[in-house]
């Protein structure tokens, strides 16, 4: 595949740099469960005392593979590079030192002359109860910003709404089918929940155009709630279900009345 092209000629060019202590992967190459149109996680453990000029010299290590079409700077967990090649391949340059290093994901290890990377452990990417309940809490109140614009008749606004629902509602649905990758959200959601549940996802998602609505976000609040009813207990009696009810029947009466 491009991208391990792509790995190896950086990996070749970024060992000769003085400033480089470890070279690794994250991401889905990293973990094994990467495909053709994956990205490329790159990271670059770095000495402290030659950051800032490494920083100067990222762009060149990611010319050696060839021409970019397009990059950019961001600053996610430590500088990045966002890199576009002239094959289509985004790849992601991250620079960190040993202080700034989080041990989240697995890593791939492509070199580590130091041994620095030898004792990682990479954390999972669960849910905590706190994110499930701000998630529950989210969707509940974007089916009470829902209503008040279909009223208004803006059908535009209302699907964006109902799109940003389905983010929430999916969190929920990883949690109880793939809880390992409840972070990951509709990434690779096709192949960890059960056909029946993607389905009804898929279908739910098909409704929620402008000219379908509200029927589809209906069938996303029948998903919602048979995904509650198979969260554990410490998690359910948390939510606020009256507010959560309150909302559904809301949105349910607009179904039945075919307010457009």
């Amino acid at each position: 595949m491009k991208q391990w092209n792509a790995i190896r000629t950086l990996v070749q060019t970024l060992q000769g740099d003085t400033a480089v202590r470890s070279i690794f992967l994250k991401g889905s190459l990293a973990r094994g469960d990467g495909d053709e149109y994956s990205d490329v996680d790159v990271y670059c453990l770095v000495h402290d005392h030659e950051l800032e000029s490494f920083l100067d010299r990222r762009l060149d290590h990611l010319r050696h593979y060839r021409d970019l079409l397009f990059w950019s700077e961001a600053n996610f967990v430590g500088p990045q590079i966002v890199a576009v090649y002239s094959n289509g391949l985004h790849l992601d340059l991250y620079t960190v030192t040993a202080s700034t290093l989080h041990t989240t994901d697995a890593v791939k290890i492509l070199y580590d002359p130091e041994g620095l990377l030898a004792g990682y452990k990479g954390s999972s990417f669960t849910l905590s109860k706190e994110n499930i309940l701000k998630a529950f809490d989210s969707l509940t109140f974007s089916l009470l910003e829902f209503e008040s614009t279909f009223r208004r008749g803006n059908l535009v606004w209302a699907s964006r709404l109902a799109s940003h629902i389905s983010g929430e509602l999916v969190l929920l649905v990883r949690h109880v089918y793939d809880p390992s990758n409840g972070q990951l959200g509709f990434k690779k959601i096709n192949q960890t929940i059960p056909e029946a549940v993607y389905q009804a996802l898929s279908d739910g998602l098909d409704g929620i155009s402008p000219a379908n609505l509200p029927d589809g976000l209906c069938a996303l609040l029948d998903l919602v709630e048979e995904t509650i009813s198979k969260l554990p207990d410490d998690i359910t009696s948390a939510m606020n279900m009256r507010f959560y009810s309150f909302m559904a029947e809301r949105i349910r009466v607009l179904e039945r009345s075919k307010i457009h």
